[in-house]
Formats: structure tokens, sequence, C-alpha cells
């Protein structure tokens, strides 16, 4: 949506990085919050930009049901503490790259979610923990 509004205002570089520095990032990557992009966003729409209407879009926010749940979420976190060797972030992601196909929690769907999550356990089991009764 960033670069929609960029291009769609037809920003130069120099004009759209001042944006991002706005909010103390210098890549559209570097957002972590929702909060920053509301921020940024709402300096695209002082400029003029009006997003286009998301009725018809696939990609929906977290609580409409596409992306995976809290709930989910903080199971893959569990399982991962309990069951894997190397508890650090990049091992994760490793690993969510590799059953899901994505390269980080934020973008897991549902379905993809329950991917992790078997996998999860079967890792779980297979280290002697039982993932039910931990």
């Amino acid at each position: 949506m960033i670069h929609t509004a960029k291009n769609a205002l037809g920003l130069d570089e120099e004009a759209y990085r001042a944006i991002l520095e706005g909010e103390g990032l210098s890549s559209s990557k570097e957002i972590t919050s929702p909060q920053q992009f509301k921020n940024i966003m709402d300096a695209f729409r002082i400029l003029g930009f009006t997003p286009p209407s998301t009725k018809n879009l696939c990609i929906t926010p977290r609580n409409s049901g596409y992306l995976c749940t809290r709930r989910q979420l903080y199971y893959i976190l569990g399982l991962w503490e309990l069951a894997s060797r190397r508890k650090d972030e990049q091992s994760l992601r490793n690993l969510i790259k590799r059953v899901a196909h994505v390269d980080d929690l934020r973008f897991l769907t549902k379905e993809k979610a329950s991917a992790v999550i078997l996998a999860l356990r079967d890792i779980a089991e297979k280290a002697g923990f039982d993932p039910d009764n931990p």
C-alpha cells in the first residue's frame, strides 16, 4: 500500500524517504507496528492520496479471519520454546520458511500456521516432550 501511494502521488525517492524518516525509518521494510504504518499513510493522505476500496482485496486485517490468530502465534512460540534446540529468532524463521514458505510469523495464514504447529508438535514429540501436557 505504501508503494502504491508513493507511485500514485508521483513522489521522487527523496520525498518518499523524507516521509519514512519522519517515522525514524529508512525503508518500508522496517515498519514493525500498525501505528507506524498509519502515520505514514496519514502523511500520504495529507498529500492527496486516497486509498482504494478494500472490499475486493483478498488480504484483510488479522482479526478478519485471513491471517493466523493471536492464539496460534502464542502456541507456535510456546512450542518453539519447548522443543527447539536453538531458541533464537533466526532458527524459528528458518523453520517457518521451510514449512510455510513465508518469511515471518506476521505473514502466516491460519492454514499455514496450522502446518507450522503440526511440524512443531512433531519436533516436540521427537525431543521427548508431550505437547499436550508440557
